[in-house]
């Protein structure tokens, strides 16, 4: 990752407009999403509808501490290429919520994440 997809990537947390700065999730409300998986009454898109813009700042932020920690971090290079894996996988997650919103909604979004 460049110096400058970085220092995009760390200050990627900025909505589109119109859309209020949703606050992370926490493990306990994406625990309780998870388990709504499971029930009968289950509607994904409104689910999704509501919680999209919130999951996408919970993923910002464990990018951006990922990123962050294998900047700053000292560790065993088993835990640095574990870190290293997660990363393509959190941006895939950004990428699927911006086109959830894009579809849903019709708002683009300025990529935070460069390749």
């Amino acid at each position: 990752m460049t110096e400058r997809a970085l220092s995009v990537l760390l200050s990627a947390s900025r909505s589109p407009a119109g859309v209020a700065n949703a606050a992370p999730l926490t493990i306990e409300e994406l625990e309780a999403g998870i388990r709504m998986f499971d029930s009968d009454a289950f509607e994904p898109s409104a689910f999704w509808d509501e919680n999209v813009e919130a999951f996408r700042q919970t993923v910002l932020v464990a990018l951006r501490e990922t990123s962050e920690a294998l900047l700053w971090l000292p560790m065993p290079e088993h835990v640095r290429s574990e870190l290293e894996l997660q990363l393509p996988e959190l941006r895939r997650y950004i990428e699927l919520a911006d086109a959830y919103a894009a579809k849903r909604w019709g708002r683009g979004r300025d990529s935070v994440l460069m390749h």
